[in-house]
């Protein structure tokens, strides 16, 4: 029974088609200052993860409000080494030109938290620091 139940709610994620795409861009969602994303993607979600100069990501994104799919919001975690070192999670959103499903540029920002730790200029403290952010990415879909 268990096994059955198991199958059963795994079976949607089995069928669905979607296929794999390659970003680069500026800001936390392409691993700090500049990176790129490989990212699996159907008609209206993104599943993807980021190497950047500075640090990695992982994602997701999902579309809403129209038909073309060009909004979507979502989340990303990650860590970069400038002002993340401990880690950064935020709230997304992006304006992808062409829809989310189509090569094109991308635009977006998020509401989070970064973690790092407090530095003064002659000493480190050793302790860390949460603080709010917004970020701002910029992107091009091959």
């Amino acid at each position: 029974m268990k096994k059955t139940l198991i199958t059963l709610a795994l079976l949607p994620l089995l069928s669905i088609a979607g296929e794999y795409e390659t970003t680069i861009g500026l800001g936390h969602q392409y691993g700090g200052i500049i990176g790129a994303q490989l990212g699996y993607k159907t008609t209206s979600t993104k599943y993807y993860a980021a190497i950047g100069a500075v640090g990695f990501a992982l994602g997701a994104q999902t579309t809403f409000g129209d038909v073309k799919n060009k909004h979507a919001y979502g989340f990303v975690v990650g860590k970069e080494s400038i002002q993340a070192e401990d880690g950064f999670i935020f709230v997304t959103y992006d304006y992808h030109f062409d829809g989310l499903e189509n090569n094109g540029f991308v635009i977006g920002t998020g509401v989070g938290f970064t973690r790092a730790d407090e530095y003064h200029w002659f000493a480190d403290r050793g302790e860390i620091e949460t603080t709010p952010f917004i970020t701002l990415n910029i992107g091009y879909k091959f």
